[in-house]
Protein backbone atom coordinates (compact mmCIF):
# COMPACT_ATOMS: atom_id res chain seq x y z
CA UNK A 1 0.00 0.00 0.00
CA UNK A 2 3.12 2.22 0.51
CA UNK A 3 4.70 1.73 -2.08
CA UNK A 4 1.48 2.66 -4.32
CA UNK A 5 1.11 6.20 -2.26
CA UNK A 6 4.96 6.52 -3.02
CA UNK A 7 4.51 5.69 -6.48
CA UNK A 8 1.40 8.40 -7.33
CA UNK A 9 3.19 10.71 -5.09
CA UNK A 10 6.22 10.94 -7.49
CA UNK A 11 3.95 11.00 -10.44
CA UNK A 12 2.01 13.75 -9.17
CA UNK A 13 5.66 15.55 -8.56
CA UNK A 14 6.87 15.15 -11.73
CA UNK A 15 3.59 16.77 -13.11
CA UNK A 16 4.29 19.53 -11.49
CA UNK A 17 7.64 19.80 -11.46
CA UNK A 18 7.21 19.91 -15.35
CA UNK A 19 4.50 22.84 -15.05
CA UNK A 20 6.43 25.92 -17.13
CA UNK A 21 5.19 28.73 -14.67
CA UNK A 22 5.21 29.14 -10.58
CA UNK A 23 2.69 28.52 -8.34
CA UNK A 24 1.81 31.66 -7.20
CA UNK A 25 1.06 32.77 -10.97
CA UNK A 26 -1.04 29.66 -10.82
CA UNK A 27 -3.05 30.18 -8.10
CA UNK A 28 -3.91 33.54 -9.87
CA UNK A 29 -5.01 31.79 -12.61
CA UNK A 30 -9.28 31.13 -13.46
CA UNK A 31 -8.97 27.83 -14.66
CA UNK A 32 -12.81 28.44 -15.90
CA UNK A 33 -11.88 31.24 -17.88
CA UNK A 34 -11.13 29.43 -21.41
CA UNK A 35 -10.43 31.55 -24.59
CA UNK A 36 -14.06 30.75 -25.66
CA UNK A 37 -15.67 31.85 -22.72
CA UNK A 38 -13.64 35.45 -22.79
CA UNK A 39 -14.27 35.71 -26.08
CA UNK A 40 -17.52 36.02 -26.19
CA UNK A 41 -17.92 39.31 -23.60
CA UNK A 42 -13.92 40.19 -22.69
CA UNK A 43 -15.12 43.22 -20.79
CA UNK A 44 -17.48 41.03 -18.45
CA UNK A 45 -13.76 39.14 -17.02
CA UNK A 46 -11.80 42.53 -17.17
CA UNK A 47 -9.12 41.96 -14.04
CA UNK A 48 -9.49 38.44 -14.14
CA UNK A 49 -6.10 36.29 -14.60
CA UNK A 50 -6.12 33.01 -17.14
CA UNK A 51 -3.60 30.87 -18.75
CA UNK A 52 -3.67 30.59 -22.81
CA UNK A 53 -1.38 29.67 -25.29
CA UNK A 54 -1.02 29.27 -28.94
CA UNK A 55 1.61 30.34 -31.95
CA UNK A 56 2.56 33.67 -32.21
CA UNK A 57 1.70 35.05 -35.62
CA UNK A 58 2.72 38.96 -35.58
CA UNK A 59 5.20 40.87 -33.12
CA UNK A 60 5.02 44.82 -32.91
CA UNK A 61 7.35 46.67 -30.46
CA UNK A 62 5.73 50.24 -29.38
CA UNK A 63 7.42 52.53 -27.72
CA UNK A 64 6.99 51.25 -23.81
CA UNK A 65 5.29 47.85 -24.98
CA UNK A 66 4.92 44.56 -27.27
CA UNK A 67 2.21 43.61 -28.67
CA UNK A 68 1.78 39.89 -30.11
CA UNK A 69 -0.97 38.48 -32.15
CA UNK A 70 -1.32 34.76 -31.24
CA UNK A 71 -3.65 31.93 -32.49
CA UNK A 72 -4.95 30.51 -29.69
CA UNK A 73 -4.32 26.54 -29.26
CA UNK A 74 -6.01 24.09 -26.26
CA UNK A 75 -3.20 23.45 -23.70
CA UNK A 76 -1.83 19.80 -22.74
CA UNK A 77 -0.95 18.46 -19.41
CA UNK A 78 2.19 20.69 -18.57
CA UNK A 79 0.47 23.47 -20.08
CA UNK A 80 2.40 23.56 -23.80
CA UNK A 81 0.04 24.14 -26.69
CA UNK A 82 -1.12 21.41 -28.70
CA UNK A 83 -3.46 20.20 -31.58
CA UNK A 84 -1.44 23.31 -33.51
CA UNK A 85 -4.08 23.12 -36.61
CA UNK A 86 -7.14 23.91 -34.46
CA UNK A 87 -7.67 27.21 -32.71
CA UNK A 88 -11.15 28.91 -31.53
CA UNK A 89 -9.63 32.72 -32.37
CA UNK A 90 -7.00 34.92 -32.04
CA UNK A 91 -5.76 37.24 -29.35
CA UNK A 92 -3.67 40.19 -28.14
CA UNK A 93 -0.90 39.74 -25.54
CA UNK A 94 0.54 43.29 -24.36
CA UNK A 95 3.87 43.15 -22.30
CA UNK A 96 5.43 45.74 -20.97
CA UNK A 97 9.56 46.47 -22.52
CA UNK A 98 10.93 44.87 -25.56
CA UNK A 99 10.38 41.69 -26.50
CA UNK A 100 13.28 40.40 -29.66
CA UNK A 101 11.00 39.52 -32.59
CA UNK A 102 14.03 37.33 -33.73
CA UNK A 103 12.97 35.36 -30.64
CA UNK A 104 9.48 36.00 -30.44
CA UNK A 105 8.40 35.72 -34.04
CA UNK A 106 6.29 33.88 -36.20
CA UNK A 107 5.25 30.32 -35.28
CA UNK A 108 6.69 30.28 -31.68
CA UNK A 109 4.34 27.94 -29.22
CA UNK A 110 3.91 30.43 -25.96
CA UNK A 111 2.19 30.44 -22.89
CA UNK A 112 1.04 33.38 -21.21
CA UNK A 113 -0.76 33.87 -18.01
CA UNK A 114 -2.41 37.79 -18.40
CA UNK A 115 -4.65 39.94 -17.00
CA UNK A 116 -7.91 40.50 -18.94
CA UNK A 117 -7.66 44.31 -20.65
CA UNK A 118 -10.75 44.05 -22.78
CA UNK A 119 -10.83 43.99 -26.46
CA UNK A 120 -9.16 45.64 -29.60
CA UNK A 121 -10.91 45.58 -32.80
CA UNK A 122 -8.66 45.16 -35.72
CA UNK A 123 -8.14 44.26 -39.54
CA UNK A 124 -7.89 40.76 -40.59
CA UNK A 125 -7.90 40.66 -44.10
CA UNK A 126 -10.64 42.55 -45.32
CA UNK A 127 -12.43 42.16 -42.06
CA UNK A 128 -12.57 43.67 -38.56
CA UNK A 129 -12.02 41.12 -35.95
CA UNK A 130 -12.05 41.40 -32.37
CA UNK A 131 -9.33 40.41 -30.48
CA UNK A 132 -9.31 39.74 -26.85
CA UNK A 133 -6.26 41.23 -24.66
CA UNK A 134 -4.13 39.87 -22.31
CA UNK A 135 -1.66 41.74 -19.69
CA UNK A 136 0.88 39.37 -19.72
CA UNK A 137 2.26 38.72 -16.27
CA UNK A 138 4.32 35.73 -17.48
CA UNK A 139 5.13 34.70 -20.91
CA UNK A 140 6.52 31.07 -21.46
CA UNK A 141 8.44 30.70 -24.63
CA UNK A 142 8.73 26.82 -25.96
CA UNK A 143 11.84 25.55 -27.45
CA UNK A 144 11.28 24.70 -30.91
CA UNK A 145 9.87 20.70 -31.31
CA UNK A 146 12.64 18.84 -33.69
CA UNK A 147 11.46 17.22 -36.31
CA UNK A 148 11.07 13.45 -36.15
CA UNK A 149 12.71 11.41 -38.29
CA UNK A 150 12.54 7.85 -38.25
CA UNK A 151 15.38 5.20 -37.65
CA UNK A 152 16.35 5.10 -41.66
CA UNK A 153 13.00 3.89 -42.36
CA UNK A 154 11.47 0.84 -40.89
CA UNK A 155 14.67 -1.40 -41.05
CA UNK A 156 18.15 -0.69 -39.35
CA UNK A 157 20.41 0.59 -41.48
CA UNK A 158 22.44 -2.43 -42.28
CA UNK A 159 19.52 -3.86 -44.75
CA UNK A 160 20.12 -1.44 -47.28
CA UNK A 161 23.66 -2.78 -48.62
CA UNK A 162 25.72 -4.97 -47.03
CA UNK A 163 26.36 -6.23 -42.82
CA UNK A 164 28.70 -3.89 -41.29
CA UNK A 165 30.20 -7.65 -40.37
CA UNK A 166 30.96 -8.24 -44.14
CA UNK A 167 28.97 -10.57 -46.39
CA UNK A 168 28.11 -14.19 -45.18
CA UNK A 169 30.02 -16.94 -46.82
CA UNK A 170 27.43 -18.25 -49.34
CA UNK A 171 28.13 -14.61 -51.33
CA UNK A 172 31.50 -15.27 -52.08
Amino acid sequence: MKGKFLLILCFAGMIVSCAPLSREIMRQVDESLTYQVVQQDPQRYMGKTVLWGGVIIETINKRDETVMKVRQAELDMIKRPQTLDRSAGRFLVKSAGFLDPEIYGEGREITVAGEVAGKEVLPLGNTQYSYPVLLAKKIYLWEKQKPYYPYWGDYPYWWYGYPPWGYPPYYW
